[in-house]
């Protein structure tokens, strides 16, 4: 790996608050390939395949696979995730949310290993091929998978940027439930099947609450840099407390409604309980929550990006297993 000193691209000269209350030490710079790589947040794309896997094993229960919309839609919602990432690096830095006092995994702008310019034209090439994407399912589909699209694109790039960032006024939990969830799942199952069930919009809020979890994660470790640069997520309003139980609430909810759901749905379908299998995964993160604060929370984002992957590849299994009541 190619190293070279990072003072000469520092972000100082773009943001003097930083320069006057946190100086930039030398640091080493990564190869290039690894500094794009980290600037996608790679650990955290299983947000958007997680519920897109899940679409997909509802559709081909039902016998409705088709490979070409189903791997375009893939490419198109972690693309627009992918822009979701860039953005938020991006506008964070400009807005100076992200400082050197960041206690989160280094954020290639701010670390100045690529240039704002940098960041936001390839934010602007995921947004194309995402779009691209949209309009080739809203083809094959209806106006309601464009409609779906155009939220999440949408969203995308406004959870950060704007002059209103929903992120900055406490409605990024609901936006996440909303996309990398509801939208995810039936987004994916509707351009297989051209409909969407009860059963899938239940499945899409199990793995929207998971999504939360990981945002809630994040917004624990962060808000006190957060409350500096007025970022005003839930966990900043209303204290660490309350992020302990929001996470708590949504991925115990998350393992909750498959369980309603084979009480209360007429065929009590046996793979409902299949998630269950998760639970030691997810009260081991949840009891982590409870005791560990700061930087010491990194590891449980992607570990709970990794919990949303083991619940939608355990109930994709006990859909497409053949029913047993």
């Amino acid at each position: 790996m190619a190293l070279q000193p990072a003072l000469a691209r520092s972000p100082t000269h773009m943001n003097p608050q930083l320069s006057s209350t946190h100086p930039v030490a030398l640091e080493a710079t990564p190869s290039l390939p690894r500094v794009w790589w980290t600037a996608l947040r790679p650990k955290t794309l299983t947000a958007s395949v997680a519920p897109t896997l899940l679409g997909w094993a509802f559709a081909s229960s039902e016998g409705s696979w088709r490979p070409v919309p189903a791997f375009i839609f893939l490419i198109g919602f972690v693309l627009m995730q992918i822009v979701s990432n860039l953005v938020n690096d991006y506008a964070d830095f400009e807005r100076g949310a992200d400082t050197n006092a960041r206690l989160g995994p280094a954020r290639v702008t701010q670390k100045g290993w690529l240039t704002a310019r940098e960041v936001a034209s390839a934010a602007a090439l995921a947004f194309t091929g995402s779009f691209l994407a949209l309009l080739f399912l809203t083809r094959e589909g209806s106006w309601p998978v464009f409609a779906g699209g155009a939220f999440c694109l949408a969203g995308a790039v406004f959870y950060s940027a704007g002059p209103r960032p929903l992120g900055y006024m406490g409605l990024g939990d609901v936006m996440v439930l909303l996309i990398f969830g509801l939208s995810g799942v039936c987004g994916s199952y509707l351009v297989l099947s051209h409909h969407v069930t009860q059963e899938v919009m239940l499945a899409g809020l199990s793995m929207g609450l998971i999504a939360s979890g990981i945002l809630a994660v994040n917004n624990l470790r962060d808000r006190d840099t957060d409350r500096v640069v007025g970022k005003n997520t839930l966990v900043v309003r209303f204290g660490r407390r309350f992020g302990q139980w929001e996470y708590t609430v949504a991925v115990a909810g998350a393992f909750l409604i498959p369980v309603l759901a084979w009480l209360l749905l007429p065929d009590h379908r046996s793979g409902w309980l299949l998630p269950l299998a998760g639970l030691p995964l997810a009260a081991k993160e949840i009891r982590a929550i409870w005791k560990e604060d700061g930087s010491a929370l990194n590891p449980h984002l992607g570990k709970t990006a990794g919990l949303g992957l083991v619940f939608s590849l355990l109930l994709s299994a006990g859909f497409l297993l053949p029913p047993y009541p």
